[in-house]
């Protein structure tokens, strides 16, 4: 860290100490102090600035954006689920080939912000990637290898959110009308009964069906990740949870269950509770959300209803539910929504008119308005 003495007048000096470049520009800051006193006194005062200075950026080792940000997968892979962790990989990899081999100590604002309008990809995935890199900066402010995080002065991009498609009662009918005969009715039927994710509904085994308590338990979910399939714990802890079930689900359950004993002594096989509740009889293992995406669709055709993404089973399931009245806390719990904040934000536009009811409300519980009149 550099810095010099000025002199003013016969016992006045202004001091120049260099600062750290400024993060957004890049361009060199100093700072400059006028001090009173004799010459010596005013280079004591220097040598303190240059230390106070120099304490917030010690010497470091040159490192690239691509080095650090491998550096930060390595550190972070054993506190992140396989899931979680595949994502940070992809992400990394787009910002390593956004950046390119720029030093961290010199990556500014305007960097990030050049980077971002290269990336090919939609508004939401381009609002994701960003609070990644965030994220993986303020851990390189916390090692010391940087002074500040520049990614806290570029805005977070603006993601509107996609449009929701749902089915209406009457499309939900003739959808599962057309989908009874094929081997994916049980998954579709119960996903819209229970709102569950896919990959919560793929986590399910046998033992966590409570047919007396009329109920399923929520305790692992399945991901699907390069070469692999692999169950991890639930997304949050109210993710972790159970659901009751109505009698026409636990109707269905029955009869899928009493149609995979049937397939295991076809086979010679021994059933047991802890097999998955949905598999592929022929390869035993999970279905495909691709093959699973293409039955819906296949469906959806054939009843001539829109075609949605499965994730929208589970917002038809909520939906319904808000549209019919049930509180938002109680759809809230059935979907596993970390705060019912949550469930408020993303289904408002179907909720009832609430400013309307409130009114209605206090109309009926306040007096007659006859006597304001001076009757």
């Amino acid at each position: 860290m550099r810095g010099h003495i000025r002199k003013r007048s016969k016992k006045s000096w202004t001091l120049v100490v260099d600062l750290p470049r400024d993060p957004v520009t890049g361009k060199r800051r100093q700072k400059w102090v006028t001090v009173k006193g004799s010459k010596r006194e005013a280079e004591r005062e220097l040598a303190r600035l240059i230390t106070e200075v120099a304490g917030l950026r010690p010497e470091r080792k040159k490192i690239t954006v691509p080095e650090f940000l491998d550096q930060w997968l390595e550190a972070t892979k054993e506190r992140v689920k396989p899931s979680t962790l595949y994502t940070y990989q992809k992400q990394v990899e787009q910002w390593k080939n956004a950046v390119g081999p720029l030093f961290l100590q010199k990556l500014t604002a305007g960097d990030i912000q050049t980077a971002m309008n290269r990336l090919p990809v939609k508004p939401v995935t381009k609002k994701a990637l960003f609070i990644t890199l965030r994220a993986a900066l303020r851990k390189a402010l916390k090692w010391g290898f940087i002074n500040c995080n520049p990614a806290d002065m570029v805005d977070s991009p603006l993601a509107r959110q996609e449009e929701m498609r749902v089915w209406t009662e009457e499309e939900i009918a003739r959808f599962l009308r057309v989908a009874r005969e094929g081997k994916y009715y049980c998954l579709f039927y119960l996903a819209l009964s229970t709102g569950a994710r896919l990959g919560e509904l793929l986590g399910l085994q046998w033992r966590d069906i409570d047919f007396e308590r009329r109920s399923l338990q929520i305790t692992r979910t399945l991901v699907n990740l390069p070469g692999k399939v692999c169950t991890q714990p639930p997304k949050t802890a109210a993710a972790r949870r159970r659901v009751p079930l109505d009698g026409i689900t636990l109707q269905i359950l029955r009869q899928h269950r009493k149609q995979q004993i049937e397939e295991s002594l076809r086979k010679g096989e021994r059933w047991r509770d802890d097999l998955p509740v949905f598999y592929s009889g022929r390869t035993g293992k999970p279905p495909n959300p691709s093959t699973l995406q293409h039955a819906i669709h296949k469906y959806a055709r054939m009843a001539d209803v829109p075609d949605i993404r499965f994730h929208g089973l589970r917002h038809t399931h909520a939906t319904l539910l808000l549209r019919q009245g049930v509180h938002p806390k109680i759809v809230s719990e059935r979907l596993g929504h970390s705060s019912v904040n949550i469930t408020l934000n993303r289904y408002s536009h179907v909720l009832p008119d609430s400013q309307a009811e409130a009114v209605k409300a206090i109309e009926k519980a306040l007096p007659g308005g006859t006597w304001f009149a001076g009757s």
